[in-house]
């Protein structure tokens, strides 16, 4: 019962087809299917089924991670063969499967699970309460999705694995998991809580090992399980997250002098392991990095400002330029600034690093002065003034990254500059000097625009936040803080904003924020008087299928305002073109900005007040395209020769150029594959630039 659904009986929550009878099943595995979970969402959770369970709609949001099987290695342990599966957030599972090799499709053979071992537990997603009319939500799935265990290997009765936060770990009894594999003192009480059915194994489902943490003073500690048998080392990251090992062919685990196993460390770079003792009493003392290889060979600013810190690029989702540089965002590796010009100027392929913010997830003190990160960023934007580029820190709110040093040339390859922000560089309502008591919540900050000294921020599922930025935003009454529109608690009004952009109406002089609303689609704000900000529309998209009308499914999650058209990219429904004009059209007397389409139980439509969308273009609606992977994340543009193009991060579909020249008919102009993950553009120098989150920086010509 350690697993998603606890003790719950699944196949007794299985509902049937209300036409043929036949119960949501599987022929073949016998396990509920896709029918299941549809039931789930439109039925139960959005129908008339309020408060039956909705396991497979829950397991399909948020629990799918703990079941995907990422790697396996086979061993011969005496007379049985054992599979060792890496089965990320579920762990490791040892499972018995004895003469496979005469297995048939008329012979099934069903494996015998042996045993597991938990993977460290994992944040996310957030629970909003959020409730679109499509599909559920993933707010913090990307926590999920790369947590967990990733490789593993067996040697004789050791197995060696890698976790995204344990690192390197050694577990002992291999050859007989049934006997070994759990706490000293099982069961434990683990339940983090005391909701019942919580079925999301964080802590709360797993007793047959003490997942408490080891040192309840560290924010950061791995649980307990990870420093007893049968665990013999948990290294935690070695410089970076665990990711994919191999195992050296003669290994010596009892004493120092050579390397055992080489680990990628996903954006931390690759590291030569010793394990020097599986028995020092201290984790630490039993192993030690032999080389390590950084995922770039640039020198960066430590925290007392020597040429002495390792850069690492391998977390890039964000991007901004000016003439001579490029300011990257590389999650926990905070702001790094790039010379993207030579000495006289002229546009150059040898990037370098000349400046960076601190290296580190948390503050550091320096002497008397305590230097903040950029920790977390998912993107940076330069205000008008020029001296700053500020950081969207996810968690940690809008930091003001000081570049006028970097501008002016203070920062030089191998003498960078340490760009420090302090606390009076942190515009948070939910911040380490305190909170601001009229909206205490956590900051979640994706993307921002200026208007004089008003910063306007997505703040995820707190909707549309305002700062003043020339105020002190470490004293709650300085009126740093302004504003906030789109936040109700357990109901967002603007679902997880995550793109903005600000419109004048050149009519009448009246401003609007356009926002990238996430799950909830389209969102338009009047700000003129940021005192009184209203909404004017939040909406899905229109979405036909089958000759039904419905609404769009997945999340917007940027937009670019231009001339009197906004255009959004969207995660599954491609970069959609709207007029401003129907966008800020006045709805009927007495219709709600938030609910402007109804459909009766039995499909009809009641009313719909949505905008017609002026375009669609996806990807996979292009002849030849139909099977790509990936869909349309941050954007870019130019206009040159009265064409405009867009250049459109498409996920693992690399880098896609659309012709929107005609808002009414976009083209694709080209596609080109990046390395890992294309998140971000930037268009600066006759240079494509591209965030390519694992796969670091990417760029064009």
């Amino acid at each position: 019962t350690e697993d998603y659904f606890g003790a719950m009986a699944i196949t007794q929550v299985v509902s049937r087809d209300p036409v043929s009878g036949d119960l949501f099943l599987d022929d073949f595995t016998g396990l509920p299917d896709y029918r299941q979970v549809n039931y789930e969402i439109t039925v139960v959770m959005k129908g008339t089924g309020t408060g039956a369970p909705t396991p497979w709609a829950d397991l399909e949001r948020n629990g799918k991670w703990y079941y995907e099987a990422l790697d396996v290695d086979v061993a011969q342990q005496g007379t049985r063969t054992i599979a060792y599966i890496a089965s990320s957030l579920g762990g490791v599972v040892a499972v018995d499967i004895t003469g496979y090799a005469s297995a048939t499709p008329t012979a099934f053979k069903t494996g015998t699970f042996l045993g597991y071992f938990p993977a460290v537990p994992a944040n996310g997603p957030y629970d909003t309460l959020s409730s679109p009319s499509s599909l559920l939500p993933y707010e913090g799935a990307g926590m999920l999705k790369e947590a967990g265990m990733g490789t593993v290997r067996v040697r004789g009765d050791q197995l060696f694995l890698t976790d995204h936060f344990a690192g390197l770990v050694i577990l002992s009894g291999a050859a007989s998991p049934e006997l070994t594999w759990r706490g000293s003192n099982p069961p434990y009480n683990n339940n983090d809580d005391s909701i019942a059915d919580n079925n999301v194994p964080v802590f709360e489902d797993i007793t047959s090992y003490d997942m408490a943490p080891y040192d309840s003073s560290d924010n950061e500690s791995l649980p307990r399980a990870f420093y007893q048998a049968p665990c013999q080392l948990a290294t935690r990251e070695l410089n970076g997250h665990g990711y994919t090992l191999a195992v050296m062919d003669n290994i010596n685990l009892t004493a120092p002098g050579q390397v055992d196993v080489l680990e990628c460390s996903s954006a931390g770079g690759f590291v030569f392991v010793d394990v020097k003792s599986l028995t020092a009493p201290v984790m630490a003392d039993r192993f030690a990095i032999v080389v390590y290889f950084p995922t770039t060979d640039e020198i960066g600013a430590a925290a007392d400002g020597s040429a002495t810190q390792t850069i690492t690029l391998g977390h890039t989702d964000g991007l901004a330029a000016t003439n001579d540089y490029l300011y990257v965002s590389d999650g926990p590796h905070g702001v790094s600034a790039w010379r993207i010009t030579d000495a006289l100027g002229y546009p150059t392929d040898a990037l370098h690093l000349v400046a960076n913010t601190l290296q580190d997830e948390y503050p550091e003190l320096v002497g008397t002065e305590l230097i903040y990160p950029a920790s977390h960023t998912v993107r940076n934007v330069l205000d008008p003034s020029g001296q700053y580029t500020w950081a969207l820190c996810v968690g940690n709110g809008l930091r003001r990254v000081p570049i006028s040093g970097v501008e002016a040339g203070l920062g030089t390859v191998g003498a960078p500059l340490l760009m420090k922000l302090h606390q009076t560089d942190s515009f948070e309502h939910n911040a380490d000097w305190g909170v601001v008591k009229a909206f205490n919540y956590q900051d979640q900050a994706y993307d921002v625009e200026f208007l004089g000294n008003l910063a306007f921020v997505a703040d995820g599922s707190n909707g549309l936040t305002v700062y003043d930025t020339s105020k002190d935003p470490t004293r709650a009454n300085s009126g740093f803080f302004v504003a906030n529109l789109g936040y109700v608690q357990g109901t967002p009004l603007l679902g997880t904003a995550s793109g903005v952009e600000l419109w004048a109406n050149p009519a009448d002089g009246k401003r609007y924020a356009v926002i990238a609303a996430g799950p909830y689609g389209i969102g338009v704000a009047d700000i003129t008087d940021v005192a009184a900000m209203k909404l004017v529309k939040v909406f899905q998209p229109i979405k036909y299928e089958n000759g039904d009308i419905g609404v769009a499914d997945g999340q917007a999650i940027d937009v670019e305002v231009i001339g009197d058209k906004a255009y959004f990219s969207y995660d599954s429904f491609g970069v959609l073109c709207y007029s401003m004009a129907d966008l800020i059209a006045p709805l009927p007397v007495g219709v709600s900005p938030t609910a402007l389409f109804l459909k009766a139980q039995d499909g009809a439509v009641i009313y719909d007040y949505r905008p017609a969308v002026l375009a669609q273009f996806k990807l996979q609606y292009v002849p030849g395209y139909e099977e790509v992977d990936g869909g349309a994340v941050k954007m870019a543009y130019t206009e040159l020769g009265g064409k405009l193009y867009i250049y459109a991060a498409f996920g693992a579909a690399g880098l896609v150029k659309i012709d929107y020249t005609n808002p009414t008919a976009p083209t694709l102009v080209q596609r080109v594959d990046t390395a890992s993950e294309a998140v971000d553009v930037e268009i600066v120098q006759g240079r494509i630039f591209v965030a390519d989150h694992g796969g670091g920086l990417v760029y064009f010509k």
